[in-house]
């Protein structure tokens, strides 16, 4: 049965429920041994959100979850957004300094658990947070209580306040309301009609291109609901993004709390899973479990990654091992989803080395310094423009200024090329740029032919200040299990094929990186590290 049209004038419950109203009997979540159809998924969701009210839980209180994925995570989310509070999803791996810090910031009336809290965090909580654990919230554990109507709630109103994984050291609470973290769902909804429905005249070319490239794969996927593979966190937008994604669209959604590179090819082969979603680290850890080969995994026609670089190497092995189509998306936190994609009929090239085109809704611009548009071809910091984008940092309005300007552009601080054909490629971050006699190096290029030499496993490259006024480039690698790396042996590999002025001058081999809770290098520790020596 199809599904009334997702609508930005809709608030996150009626979102849903378009869906549970009319596909009561098909399957919503399933997670370890639990299966719920999107009919029992709303059951639960009602029953919860009767209970928060009965606890004292109204419109604009913030509920700070800090629980991994999971069917507890997905009905708390729309319960409190069903009863017009807010969530605050937290990493629940998050240190204890970082979650306090941000219970003092947003002052919630309610934190929902899995475990109970340690002492050093449950102690340093401000007066008046109630804790609970997840068990609460259990079918069986809610009585049978009066109904108290929902209050009034629009699409404008707050609903989550999402921190950013704090890869520059000062993570900020991107304020998104429920247009916001809707309207990139009715992007990608776009999107996928172009391959779901009967292309037009204009699409036949491109959608014969992808016919002839996944056959048999688009031909079982095109016109049904698809089966998604959450292997992210729900702490961050990618995750949120992607289990909205799949329930907002009447999809069925495979969640693994854990990542698990076995377990996650086993439920591909196991549910039939037709899109994944998961980290460039974690697809290449599942290319390298023992015995990739021997598992079924024929019904990939996706593979989604994104919330950090993807090299073109490791873009094109996912291509050629899974089988399938690759879309590197584009985000950011503080714009509630994607900003750019790539299109299935695109060409494994474009899929591998581009983050492809912006998304049906969103404006961008590639700017120079004093913010006026470059043309194709030409290296500036992207802006976007669109519904997705936040509503302003949480009690910070003078860092909200920095980023959004009085037109709703936000500054997005990556620098980025557009190409003639309106392809997107981004090339690093404006604060990561090194200026080295008088050029301007990107870390993300070096970076991209590091991870080319056979025994790299994974590369960061960042600035550091010099003796003499310019900045030194030093290159931090994690070798390849197993195998020994010198860093002659990667400044060798540079040479003839990097400029002389971009091959660093200082490598660390190393075991690993400090990373953010996306799993992306924390740069600014790195540069405090390189720092440290240096002195």
């Amino acid at each position: 049965m199809s599904l009334p049209p997702l609508t930005l004038q809709m608030t996150m419950d009626q979102a849903l429920r378009r869906v549970t109203t009319h596909r009561p009997g098909q399957e919503a979540l399933i997670c370890g041994d639990v299966r719920l159809t999107y009919g029992q998924l709303q059951e639960r969701i009602d029953r919860t959100a009767n209970f928060l009210a009965h606890r004292g839980v109204g419109k604009g209180d913030r509920v700070m979850l800090m629980l991994p994925p999971g069917v507890d995570y997905i009905v708390l989310f729309f319960a409190v957004a069903q009863r017009g509070a807010v969530v605050v999803p937290i990493d629940p791996t998050q240190r204890a300094q970082r979650v306090l810090q941000i219970a003092s910031q947003v002052a919630p009336a309610r934190l929902v658990v899995a475990e109970p809290l340690p002492e050093e965090v449950s102690g340093g909580l401000p007066a008046g947070i109630e804790v609970h654990l997840t068990d609460e919230f259990l079918p069986e554990r809610i009585p049978d209580l009066p109904l108290i109507p929902a209050p009034e709630v629009s699409p404008t109103d707050l609903l989550a306040i999402l921190y950013t994984s704090g890869t520059t050291g000062v993570p900020k609470g991107a304020m998104h309301t429920h247009r916001s973290l809707i309207a990139p769902v009715v992007a990608s909804l776009k999107l996928r009609e172009l391959w779901i429905k009967r292309p037009s005249l204009v699409q036949l070319p491109k959608m014969g291109r992808a016919l002839l490239r996944y056959k048999q794969r688009l031909l079982r996927a095109a016109g049904r609901p698809q089966i998604f593979l959450s292997t992210t966190g729900y702490h961050n937008t990618t995750g949120i993004e992607v289990f909205l994604q799949a329930l907002l669209m009447g999809d069925t959604l495979v969640i693994q709390p854990y990542f698990n590179p076995v377990e996650a090819l086993e439920l591909i082969q196991r549910e039939r899973v037709t899109v994944l979603v998961a980290v460039p680290t974690a697809l290449a850890v599942m290319l390298r479990v023992e015995n990739f080969d021997q598992y079924d995994l024929s019904s990939l026609l996706i593979c989604g990654t994104g919330a950090a670089p993807c090299p073109p190497d490791l873009a094109r092995e996912i291509q050629r091992r899974f089988g399938c189509a690759l879309h590197i998306g584009f985000g950011a936190t503080e714009i509630g989803g994607g900003v750019a994609a790539p299109h299935i009929g695109d060409s494994p090239e474009v899929q591998a080395e581009t983050v492809g085109r912006p998304m049906p809704g969103v404006e961008i611009r590639i700017v120079d310094e004093q913010g006026n548009p470059l043309p194709p071809g030409q290296v500036g910091e992207l802006w976007v423009r669109g519904e997705g984008v936040m509503l302003g940092y949480w009690g910070a309005p003078d860092l909200t200024e920095q980023v959004l300007d009085a037109e709703g552009w936000y500054r997005t601080g990556d620098m980025a090329v557009m190409d003639e054909r309106g392809y997107l490629r981004i090339v690093g971050r404006k604060k990561d740029m090194i200026i080295r006699g008088g050029r301007n190096i990107f870390p993300e290029e070096i970076e991209r032919h590091l991870v080319t030499h056979p025994r790299v496993r994974e590369a960061a490259v960042v600035g550091v200040p010099g003796r003499f006024g310019d900045e030194e480039i030093w290159a931090f690698v994690i070798p390849e299990p197993g195998h020994s790396l010198t860093p002659q042996e990667v400044r060798e590999h540079c040479r003839g094929a990097l400029e002389p002025y971009q091959i660093p001058q200082v490598v660390r081999i190393v075991e690993d990186f400090p990373r953010a809770s996306t799993g992306k290098p924390q740069k600014f520790r790195l540069r405090e590290l390189a720092m440290q020596e240096r002195e």
